[in-house]
């Protein structure tokens, strides 16, 4: 993805210290995008209000207006006519759902249901907000009130001209390998970055350079059609076009995803077993292509490294040989992960994607993106007791969220705070080879990571 300064991860940054890097890193990547056209973008315009808990304002909550024939249901703010709703809140609602589990989300509309699974797990924040405000009546009796053709859907004002919202804002969030890849995304509109009220759009095609723009967190998996069928709406063109109505968006939570595998590929990671350096033969992934290693999978791999043994890892680059010292007694799940994807041959012939000279390399994107990694996330162990230090190797975090990319990683070339461990799972260290890590550039390439077992 090019963007007016190349790749999402071209940048360079001066930061002195490691973890102000990282932070910076991730604010960043979300807010480099490419310029589209204005009428290509999804966008509110909502007034920033403290951030705390779902607090109705006074003047809101003093309007009652029922409209006639209008649905009413049993959110607090349903009998209320739509524009009154407007600015209801002062604070975004406080966090009540559970990111491990699964949200779907029903809009019913005057056409016909739309079912969408939410995205919990990648954007909890979101999610939260938006199951808050549909389980509050918000969005009922409202409308689509911008449709363009080949483009999205978007709806979520009370107010029906874009410019509505709860009354307060929140911040983005960005996870790797979720990207506006496919048709029927979920999203939230904005005016900018961390400007998140109450307006979403649903994507009709890939919009790709909308990525890193705006938080994406569902997916249609049931009511494609309706979606087709939404009335095409520009309200910079034609206002007198009525949209169409959103009764109301019914919130259950459920046991199992709906959201089908996105490709015929294998769902999950086969658990290769450790193996020796001379055994280490049968590397499916080596043999696919960088690029359609992205995504490849969407679930972690089992357990199959054994905590009580010790593993390393031989990282061959284009500069060189380096030796991984990984520290499965204390981050078994990172090391295992790690393991596994690289007796797959995931990272062979993969490119460095991002050095930032005498601060972190980053490697592990098959496109070179942000939003690009294995396909999932997990639960990386964190607050480990090993310092970190020059060479120490991290998974890099989603966004305000406590799971970590599947396959991007950061090296670091300068000793990190002690602090940085609350953050990132530093799972191994560089023991040999720090010239070769110092000397990698963007033009680099990994030729393979072959795993050692040893007592």
């Amino acid at each position: 993805m090019k963007t007016q300064h190349g790749t999402l991860f071209s940048r360079r940054f001066s930061t002195p210290v490691l973890i102000g890097v990282l932070l910076m890193l991730l604010a960043v990547l979300g807010a480099c995008t490419g310029v589209a056209p204005a009428d290509t973008l999804p966008a509110a315009e909502e007034v920033a209000a403290p951030e705390a808990t779902a607090v109705p304002s006074e003047e809101a909550a003093a309007a009652d207006d029922t409209p006639a024939e209008a649905f009413v249901g049993d959110g607090e703010l349903s009998a209320l006519d739509p524009g009154a709703r407007n600015g209801y809140y002062t604070e975004p609602p406080a966090m009540t759902i559970d990111p491990t589990a699964y949200y779907y989300a029903t809009i019913v509309t005057d056409k016909g249901d739309i079912k969408l699974q939410l995205f919990a797990d990648r954007a909890p924040k979101t999610v939260n907000n938006f199951v808050f405000l549909a389980n509050q009546g918000f969005y009922d009796n409202t409308t689509f009130h911008r449709v363009l053709d080949g483009f999205m859907a978007q709806a979520g004002d009370p107010t029906g001209t874009g410019a509505g919202g709860p009354g307060y804002q929140f911040e983005d969030e960005f996870a790797p390998g979720l990207g506006f890849d496919r048709p029927g995304l979920l999203a939230m509109a904005n005016s900018g970055p961390g400007t998140n009220g109450s307006q979403f759009f649903i994507t009709f095609a890939p919009t790709d350079w909308l990525n890193n723009r705006h938080t994406i967190f569902g997916e249609v998996v049931e009511g494609s059609e309706v979606l087709s069928s939404i009335t095409l709406r520009d309200p910079s063109v034609d206002t007198n076009v009525p949209g169409d109505l959103i009764q109301t968006i019914v919130i259950e939570e459920g046991s199992e995803s709906l959201v089908p595998t996105p490709t015929p590929l294998p769902p999950t990671p086969t658990p290769f077993p450790p193996t020796n350096m001379e055994q280490a033969d049968d590397r499916p992934l080596a043999a696919v292509p960088v690029e359609e290693r992205s995504n490849y999978f969407n679930t972690a791999p089992e357990m199959v490294i054994d905590a009580d043994k010790s593993y390393s890892a031989l990282i061959t680059t284009s500069q060189g040989d380096m030796t991984l010292e990984l520290f499965a007694d204390v981050a078994p799940i990172a090391v295992n992960n790690f393991v596994v994807l690289s007796n797959l041959g995931f990272y062979d012939g993969m490119l460095i994607n991002q050095v930032m000279p005498e601060q972190v390399v980053i490697v592990g994107s098959p496109l070179n993106s942000p939003d690009s990694d294995a396909g999932y996330g997990f639960e990386a162990e964190l607050d480990l007791p090993n310092v970190p230090a020059t060479g120490s190797v991290a998974y890099i975090p989603f966004q305000n969220s406590t799971l970590a990319s599947s396959s991007q990683l950061l090296f670091a070339l300068v000793d990190p705070p002690a602090t940085a461990n609350i953050s990132y799972s530093f799972f191994g260290k560089i023991t040999e080879g720090l010239d070769v890590l110092a000397a990698l550039t963007g033009e680099d390439t990994i030729d393979a990571i072959v795993i050692e077992e040893s007592e």
